[in-house]
């Protein structure tokens, strides 16, 4: 009894001492009923949802322009022994009208982001706090053998927070840099037209850009195969990459930021020795760099 009022002097309200009598401690982190909350950082870019969980770290919601949700735990101090966590659903103390619902099992690794993920499960935490649930991890401690560490999510405060966070995943771009950094336009044998493909991504390119202004300037290189004379290939390739540029400028896109380059054959991404290998050959590519963020 001693030891257990001296440990818990140690920790605040938000991280609790609990002792099981079959499994021995087990300590809980998470927010407190008066304080806890959930922070937004939302832009087209990225939508972002977190609750701060006091001593331990964050508890995170993130969705990127093309990609899926996630949700990830990033501690501050390490806490679970990697393996596997068990995820629990229940209700808040004052509601005894609700069973608590086993989610399963989650890996846990020794990452900076120990609990990490994918799309559905992240859904299905949200599910559940929008309940009014209070999500769960209990995994046995890294530094005891005899030790659990509870980890939980409060559904307080949580619904305003959610409400303005779907409306980013509503205004989220198709791409994020990422993808959209390097990109690769394909072109038919002898042709320097653009495809409807190659205006897909152009569009999709130019649609990013307008909404990042940290974007200071493109790189277009045309290439070919090896069909032909290097002359025309030169040529060749002088058309592609002059057609790519011609329509991001028609697009919107100040020609002054784009520096346009051609090479003919002389760079190819594969050997030409067969068809396969010169349609990846006949290519423009489009390199974009942006400022330090």
């Amino acid at each position: 009894m001693l030891l257990k009022k001296y440990l818990s002097t140690l920790l605040p309200v938000a991280a609790l001492l609990l002792v099981a009598s079959s499994a021995g401690w087990a300590v809980k982190y998470a927010a407190p009923m008066t304080s806890a909350e959930w922070n937004l950082e939302l832009s087209p870019f990225e939508c972002r949802m977190w609750q701060p969980i006091p001593v331990y770290g964050d508890a995170v919601f993130q969705y990127r322009a093309g990609e899926k949700q996630k949700f990830f735990l990033a501690p501050s101090r390490k806490a679970m022994k990697t393996g596997k966590a068990l995820l629990v659903s229940s209700p808040p103390v004052w509601d005894g009208t609700r069973p608590s619902q086993k989610l399963g099992y989650v890996p846990v690794n020794d990452s900076n982001r120990p609990v990490l993920l994918q799309a559905t499960q992240a859904n299905q935490l949200l599910t559940e706090l929008e309940k009014g649930m209070t999500p769960m991890f209990t995994r046995q401690a890294w530094y005891s053998d005899t030790e659990r560490v509870h980890i939980g999510l409060s559904s307080i405060n949580f619904r305003k927070s959610y409400q303005e966070y779907r409306q980013c995943l509503a205004g989220l771009l198709p791409v994020n840099f990422d993808q959209i950094a390097k990109s690769r336009l394909r072109f038919d044998t002898a042709r320097w037209e653009l495809t409807s493909d190659s205006i897909k991504r152009l569009d999709t390119i130019v649609h990013y850009v307008r909404a990042d202004p940290s974007v200071t300037g493109f790189y277009v290189d045309g290439h070919t195969d090896d069909m032909g004379r290097r002359l025309a290939n030169l040529d060749l390739s002088k058309k592609r990459a002059e057609a790519v540029t011609r329509y991001l400028v028609t697009q919107g896109i100040d020609e002054s930021l784009i520096t346009t380059r051609y090479h003919g054959e002389r760079y190819p991404m594969a050997r030409n020795k067969n068809a396969k290998s010169r349609e990846l050959n006949r290519r423009v590519t489009i390199r974009l760099e942006r400022s330090a963020l």
